[in-house]
C-alpha cells in the first residue's frame, strides 16, 4: 500500500500544536488556556489528528489524560520542533544583544514549578537583564546549542561543563489528603507497602526509601509499582489519589503548603541526581551570567527544602 505523503497545512499545524500542549501539561483545560482557545476546540483539534494517525494519541480518563506510547514520541518530536520554530522565529525578530541577553536552557517542570515563579525576584534586582528561557529535556550540549547556561537534572558530571547544584534531588512519599485519611492514623513505613507505589524513574528509588526508613525488604519482596515517567503526570495523579508518588522534596513544597499533597511520612531516598545549573567550562562568564548565577545562588539559600 502505497501512503500519499502527509502535507504539513496550517491545519494539521494546528492540530499538533493542541494536541502537543495536552501532552505536556496533562489537561485539555491546561493547554486551552496556555493556547488562548476554548476546551472544545483543543479537543477537536486532537481528535482530527487521532483520526488521521490512525490510533489513540491519549487516554481520557476521568480526572486526568495519559499520553500513548505513539502519543508519546509524537509529542517528544513536536517539542522539538516547535522549539526549534520558536528559537528560529526569535532569533528573527529579537535579534539576541550580547550584552543584555541570557539563554538559559531548563527543563520544562523545574521551570514551571520553581524558576518561573522566581523571575521576579531576578528583573528586580536586574531591571536590565533579559533572560529567555530555552525548555528542553534533554541535557545541554555547548558545542552544539547556542545557550549561556542550563538547569539540568542527573549526575553534576558533564564533560565540558562546570557544575552546581541547584537542587536537591531528595524524593519523598506524597499523596492526596483523601489517601492519608485511609491510611492508618499512626502510620509507619511499612504500612505503605499495601499501597500503589508511584514513581518516575525507577522502582528501584522506592525498595531504597523502604530500606533507609527502616523496613526490611529485598529485590524479591512484591511491590505494587506504577512508574510514571513525566513530573507533571506524576504530580497529577498523586493528587487524584491514585497512590503513593515518589517526587522532588524541593518541587512539591507549594503543594504541601496548600494542601493538595501531603508528605506522610518526612523521610526521603537520595536517587543520586540532582537538578544542576551549568555553563561551559573554560569560559569567562559573561557580566550578565554572573548576575543570573548570584541571583540563583540567592534563592536557594532562601529556600531550606533545597
Amino acid at each position: 500500500m502505497i501512503r500519499k505523503p502527509v502535507e504539513l497545512s496550517a491545519t494539521l499545524l494546528t492540530q499538533l500544536r493542541a494536541f502537543e500542549a495536552v501532552a505536556r501539561t496533562g489537561s485539555f483545560t491546561h493547554a486551552a488556556e496556555e493556547l488562548y482557545v476554548t476546551q472544545s476546540a483543543v479537543s477537536h483539534h486532537v481528535r482530527h489528528l487521532e483520526q488521521l494517525v490512525g490510533e489513540p494519541l491519549l487516554h481520557r480518563l476521568h480526572r486526568r489524560v495519559d499520553v500513548t506510547a505513539v502519543g508519546r514520541e509524537l509529542a517528544l518530536d513536536c517539542s522539538r520542533g516547535f522549539g526549534t520554530i520558536r528559537d528560529a522565529v526569535h532569533r528573527l525578530l529579537e535579534p539576541r544583544r550580547a550584552d543584555h541577553t541570557l539563554t538559559i536552557t531548563v527543563a520544562p517542570y523545574f521551570s514551571a514549578r520553581w524558576l518561573t515563579p522566581r523571575l521576579g525576584s531576578l528583573w528586580a534586582a536586574h531591571p536590565g537583564l533579559d533572560v529567555r528561557l530555552h525548555h528542553a529535556y534533554e541535557p545541554v550540549d555547548f558545542t552544539r546549542d547556542d545557550v549561556d547556561g542550563g538547569i539540568v537534572w542527573g549526575s553534576g558530571r558533564w564533560l565540558g561543563s562546570t557544575s552546581t547544584r541547584v537542587l536537591t534531588g531528595a524524593l519523598i512519599p506524597v499523596c492526596s489528603p483523601a489517601m492519608r485519611r485511609q491510611l492508618p492514623q499512626r502510620l509507619r513505613a511499612q504500612h505503605l507497602l499495601g499501597q500503589t507505589l508511584l514513581y518516575e524513574f525507577d522502582e528501584r528509588h522506592w525498595r531504597s526509601w523502604f530500606t533507609g526508613a527502616g523496613v526490611d525488604i529485598d529485590e524479591t519482596t512484591p511491590l505494587d509499582g506504577r512508574q510514571i515517567d513525566d513530573s507533571h503526570a506524576l504530580r497529577r495523579a498523586a493528587i487524584d489519589g491514585h497512590g503513593v508518588a515518589l517526587f522532588f522534596r524541593g518541587l512539591i513544597e507549594e503543594d504541601l503548603e496548600q494542601g493538595l499533597l501531603v508528605a506522610p511520612i518526612d523521610a526521603t531516598v537520595d536517587p543520586g541526581s540532582a537538578y544542576h545549573f551549568v555553563r561551559p567550562s573554560g569560559v569567562v562568564p559573561s557580566t550578565e551570567l554572573r548576575a543570573f548565577t548570584r541571583w540563583l545562588a540567592h534563592e536557594v539559600r532562601a529556600r531550606p527544602w533545597v
